[in-house]
């Protein structure tokens, strides 16, 4: 077995035959950095072969692609590919603090991620002629007109299961198929005409409140693109990297020239073809290129594309706003006044409604966690002590008095029902238990497709 010596770490590793020296080191917990997961697609794995060069095995025909592109020496090898035959010695190149502390990043404990090579579809929008309106708006209306189309279109993407990468300005970048979902092409083409239905709801709004015609163009593009965690420690957020991204946002700026208001490459159209109906196609030169290249208009899903992914009443569950959102009863069934206690694997959520508003929060009173409610509701025809809802909308603890603002979660009162020095009538012996002060833990909840969900973290 060949004898690998790591410095400046001074580790020495037995390495199997046929082992990568990346794979040696990770087995003995030698931090070298590997952003593309061992596929020799970045240079950040690179070590310096100080002794034992001269036994080591020809470079890979990956390995010298990358090596000739960057001018490495050839001293300097790729731990990702280089299998060791014979002793050697080596020093690991990503040394400094800086470096030190994106490799800690890229150890497996880390919840980051540290790069990896993934085909997905890039999702780029801009809103037309924003500088104008930007201009005759004040800032404040800016701003508000953005989040609003902003907060409507990320709902319509996290329900197509795309990532929102980024806003800027008027722009906004997506991702689908971060988590390799097979109907990622045609989820992303969905997410993109619905985001121009949106958009269609929301121009007679613009136009009355600011006198604008408000439109928006999206482009979308399939290739693979480096996917990763970007940011210094502690601040790093999950983007895409490469050439797939350039090529996404020229298809975008496309739209301009075509007059068109939603463009695909033709890689993309090569996957949902059988799936969308088309209005028509140009061939373009994407600016910063030199070859013309293909793109398609999208007209509409084809009808069983349709409501394959648009059917609704079917889901458990679905994503939205970073939170998984949970179907619970059917609207029908909470008549004002009723409350229903709903299970889940990390608490009890009591779902109550009232004055025609439906509330969510946790069945536990934040003071000594006993339940508010009971696990079987109220309407069930059994006389049963529980909590009250006074016509202010104060949740009143039915244990110790304390009242909550369902609106806020504040506290209201404070265990009126206890003695003043804080002790419970018959149980002195345990002491001031007046202490623990906090909110009601609120639930997000809202009504959709003729049910109650609720939104867990």
């Amino acid at each position: 077995m060949p004898t690998l010596l790591s410095l400046p770490d001074d580790i020495s590793i037995k390495s199997a035959l046929g082992e990568s020296v990346l794979e040696a080191a990770r087995r003995a917990d030698v931090p070298i950095a590997c952003a593309c997961g061992g596929k020799a697609k970045c240079s950040t794995c690179r070590i310096w072969i100080l002794d034992g060069a001269d036994g080591c095995p020809e470079r890979t025909a990956l390995e010298r692609t990358l090596v000739e592109r960057l001018g490495l020496g050839n001293n300097v090898r790729l731990a990702c590919q280089l299998r060791p035959a014979s002793d050697i010695t080596f020093r690991r190149l990503v040394l400094d603090e800086t470096d030190l502390r994106m490799t800690s990043q890229l150890l497996p404990h880390r919840s980051t991620s540290a790069g990896e090579l993934k085909s997905v579809v890039i999702f780029f929008s801009d809103v037309a002629g924003f500088t104008h309106f930007s201009e005759t708006l004040t800032p404040y209306d800016v701003m508000y007109l953005l989040n609003r189309y902003f907060t409507q279109v990320a709902e319509v993407i996290e329900l197509n299961n795309g990532y929102i990468d980024k806003f800027v300005g008027d722009g906004l970048m997506a991702i689908f198929g971060v988590n390799g979902q097979d109907d990622a092409p045609v989820r992303a083409v969905n997410a993109a005409l619905q985001t121009l239905a949106t958009v269609d709801r929301l121009k007679p709004f613009f136009a009355s409140m600011y006198g604008i015609d408000f439109d928006i163009r999206v482009g979308l593009h399939l290739g693979e693109a480096v996917i990763g965690s970007v940011g210094s420690p502690g601040n790093e957020r999950l983007t895409a990297i490469g050439d797939a991204v350039n090529v996404a946002s020229r298809v975008e700026t496309a739209n301009k020239e075509a007059g068109t208001r939603l463009l695909i490459s033709e890689t993309l159209y090569e996957r949902v073809k059988d799936e969308v109906e088309i209005s028509d196609f140009i061939r373009v030169r994407l600016r910063g290129t030199s070859d013309r290249i293909t793109l398609y208009e999208i007209r509409k899903l084809k009808v069983e594309a349709e409501r394959r992914l648009n059917e609704k009443g079917a889901r458990e569950t679905m994503q939205l706003g970073s939170k998984t959102w949970h179907r619970t009863v059917a609207t029908g069934e909470l008549k004002d006044g009723d409350y229903k206690v709903i299970e889940f694997q990390a608490l009890y959520v009591v779902i109550l409604r009232r004055g025609g508003r439906v509330h969510a929060f946790n069945n536990a009173c934040p003071h000594l966690k006993l339940p508010f409610f009971e696990s079987t509701s109220r309407t069930n025809g059994h006389a049963r002590q529980a909590s009250t809802v006074d016509e202010d909308g104060t949740l009143v603890c039915r244990w110790h008095h304390s009242g909550f603002d369902l609106d806020t979660g504040e506290i209201v009162k404070w265990c009126e029902a206890l003695n003043e020095d804080g002790t419970s009538a018959g149980m002195e012996v345990l002491g001031d238990i007046s202490k623990n002060r906090a909110p009601l833990r609120l639930i997000p909840c809202r009504e959709e497709d003729g049910y109650i969900w609720v939104g867990l973290d």
